[in-house]
């Protein structure tokens, strides 16, 4: 017998449900341990360098700070974006990434203005946005070295998990089903009551009226709604919804709390809720045990992207910040170029990894090479140098 797998059944088979989603008091949970780390490091490192530095005397940055810090340079992910001209899915990936790095990553280890740029660039290769490393720099007026030396430690952070499932798409499919059904080209697909695609006509020129408060910017006319205005009221809550998607969405933990279709029915409720309530129940019958509780997460969704603040720090509150930061960042990861310079000669710099290490680890390699050449034959370009091809 074939199993049919729903859309519920493949995300979650996906690395962003297994890996990337919590609770709020997992969540939450994560945070506070990734902070009490960076502090017991912070101290460590503060009793080495002893009394001399004042270091013993520092002021840390708190959780809410790191906090504050992150969503600031979410928003930076997402003004070179827009700058770039890259499409929406470009920067809710980098600011997914950003995200997801500081869950396991203190802003006093590595602090957000020497990632964020990583992220982006990352992004850009996931979303096949293809750009070399030095156009990338030159573009927004960095340093091509300051961009890749930290790329190894963001992927190892990431889990070397690329994917950030979005409701973009899943929105578009919702806009093209309720055109169809303003048509009248579509019946209803609840278990309970069948309906012909003109009686689904029918009761969508029967909806209330989007409430007041809501996000759409759809206006009723006078006079009997006609199928053309039910198109431009299905049209405006997807604009409406879209927005909520770009920076609510990506902003907020709603990646980490929800699936992307709770994500994208979520701002659908908030743009236009009896256009949203009438699209669920073509698919949820009202019979279904499961019925309140995806009312109810839709719901808290929608709170959350409501509750999303656009008025970020001031610019004396952000100076502040970042002078607090300077002063009570790790110092071992100070200079993260050097650092990955030293790792891609092996280490040998400044006594990290005596020579005689350096070239017992090149005649491994030179042996493993030699090993691979005796199991599988030389490489095609090897062949032909040596007069083969």
């Amino acid at each position: 017998m074939t199993t049919r797998l729903s859309e519920d059944d493949i995300y979650r088979t996906s690395t962003q449900y297994r890996l990337w989603s919590y609770s709020p008091a997992q969540l939450a949970a994560q945070r506070k341990k990734t902070h009490e780390l960076a502090i017991a490091r912070a101290r460590q490192n503060a009793s080495k360098d002893g009394e001399q530095n004042g270091a013993s005397d520092l002021e840390y940055l708190t959780e809410e700070e790191e906090l504050q810090l992150v969503q600031r340079y979410c928003g930076n992910i997402r003004s070179v974006a827009d700058h770039l001209k890259w499409p929406m899915n470009v920067k809710t990936t980098a600011v997914q990434y950003l995200k997801r790095f500081y869950l396991s990553n203190s802003c006093m280890t590595y602090p957000p203005k020497e990632i964020y740029k990583t992220a982006l660039f990352l992004a850009s290769k996931t979303e096949a946005i293809h750009i070399t490393v030095p156009k990338f720099a030159a573009s927004i007026s960095a340093d091509a070295d300051a961009i890749l030396a930290p790329e190894y430690k963001v992927m190892q952070a990431l889990r070397f998990t690329l994917d950030v499932r979005q409701p973009f798409r899943g929105l578009k499919g919702a806009l093209m089903e309720l055109m169809n059904m303003a048509e009248g080209l579509m019946g209803t697909l609840s278990n309970t009551e069948q309906k012909t695609g003109k009686e689904v006509q029918a009761a969508m020129l029967a909806l209330k009226l989007p409430p007041p408060g809501s996000k759409t910017p759809w206006k009723a006319p006078s006079g009997t709604l006609t199928p053309t205005h039910l198109n431009d009221r299905i049209r405006a809550a997807y604009d409406a919804a879209r927005h909520l998607l770009d920076a609510p969405a990506s902003l907020t933990d709603a990646y980490f709390l929800y699936t992307p279709s709770q994500i994208l029915l979520a701002a659908l409720h908030l743009s236009d809720e009896p256009l949203t309530s009438f699209y669920l129940d073509t698919k949820l019958p009202t019979t279904s045990p499961h019925r309140s509780k995806i009312l109810s997460t839709i719901q808290s969704g929608a709170e959350m992207l409501a509750s999303y603040n656009p008025k970020g720090m001031s610019k004396e509150e952000r100076d502040a910040l970042e002078k607090k930061l300077d002063r009570c960042r790790d110092p071992t990861t100070k200079d993260l170029i050097k650092s990955h310079a030293a790792m891609k000669r092996n280490g040998v710099e400044e006594g990290k990894l005596d020579e005689e290490k350096s070239k017992r680890r090149k005649l491994e390699r030179e042996k493993s090479s030699k090993e691979m050449d005796d199991l599988f034959g030389p490489s095609l370009a090897g062949g032909k140098a040596n007069g083969n091809g």
